[in-house]
């Protein structure tokens, strides 16, 4: 750690840091919450971006100093954001954000910030422990490269960059067993503030097959929000996909949504990292038939209920 900070200057930044794929940093993150007491879990999360004031806003000044460059080759990053759950000493759960670099060839965890005696994830347990087998950001954008939805935004938005990708666990039904997928947005701008139209896809990650879905979004759906203070669902009636508008103050590390019928029957559900999606999270609705929904938000302290119409 003590070499960590001795390198932590704007000047520096960009010179010691190698990228790395999202499975090469995992250890070192449980490894670090182990070390400070910590009865490891498992890994719940990951998030990486290119847009430095995400980072910034969670490191005071150290993101705007980073020097990103996410690779849509190779799938690797200067900075990997983990979230580990265990427990501590006194058996209360427990939540750790860890930001993990690599410096030349070794590996540094330097601890955001965490949530200590936070049990209202036990409801998410089994759904969101996800295995380093799952966190192969090369493999998700090798799936990426192969979307003929991707390959034509890039094309037209050459100088488009990662948002944020993160993984989320995703049940297609009430009765289907949860899925590891990546969910990742890419535009122009900055994740709150995107300065065109942006790409949000879902990537199965559980292995290396299968295909991304991709959903272009124009920009009027995501940055002209009249009122950032309240909640919206557009475009209402949505056709392929909806974009759920979430206030500030109803951001969580850790957000539900569920889709159901105007019954009350859930038939999609996903468990996502907040700030991987930011605050306009996009919602496929491709398969759903027509028909009247019900979409529910919840993290620990918030709880939402918005009326979406599918129509075609």
């Amino acid at each position: 750690m003590l070499m960590l900070l001795a390198l932590c200057t704007a000047s520096l930044w960009s010179q010691v840091l190698s990228p790395f794929t999202a499975a090469e940093g995992l250890g070192t993150a449980v490894q670090a919450a182990t070390q400070s007491g910590i009865t490891v879990d498992g890994a719940d999360g990951i998030f990486t971006t290119g847009d430095t004031t995400l980072l910034a806003g969670l490191g005071g000044s150290t993101g705007q100093s980073l020097s990103l460059n996410f690779s849509f080759d190779r799938g690797t990053n200067t900075v990997w954001l983990y979230s580990v759950r265990g427990r501590t000493a006194d058996l209360r759960d427990t939540v750790i954000f860890y930001a993990v670099v690599k410096l030349f060839i070794i590996y540094q965890a330097v601890p955001l910030f965490g949530f200590p005696g936070l049990d209202t994830l036990s409801q998410m347990r089994g759904e969101q422990a996800l295995p380093a087998t799952f966190m192969n950001s090369d493999v998700m954008v090798r799936k990426l490269a192969a979307d003929s939805v991707f390959r034509s935004f890039r094309q037209r938005y050459a100088g488009s960059i990662l948002l944020g990708a993160s993984l989320t666990s995703v049940r297609r039904s009430q009765t289907t067993q949860p899925e590891p997928w990546w969910s990742v947005i890419i535009g122009q701008g900055t994740l709150n503030r995107p300065a065109s139209a942006t790409l949000n896809c879902f990537v199965p990650a559980s292995d290396t097959t299968g295909t991304a879905q991709c959903f272009e979004v124009p920009l009027g759906s995501v940055s002209d929000q009249p009122l950032l203070d309240q909640w919206t669902l557009a475009p209402n009636p949505a056709t392929d996909v909806a974009i759920l508008h979430v206030p500030r103050n109803a951001l969580a590390p850790q957000a539900a949504i569920e889709i159901c019928t105007s019954r009350g029957e859930v038939i999609a559900s996903y468990r996502l990292a907040n700030i991987g999606a930011g605050d306009a999270i996009a919602l496929p609705v491709s398969s759903l038939a027509n028909g009247v929904y019900l979409v529910r938000y919840h993290t620990s302290h918030t709880r939402q209920t918005l009326l979406l119409v599918v129509s075609r």
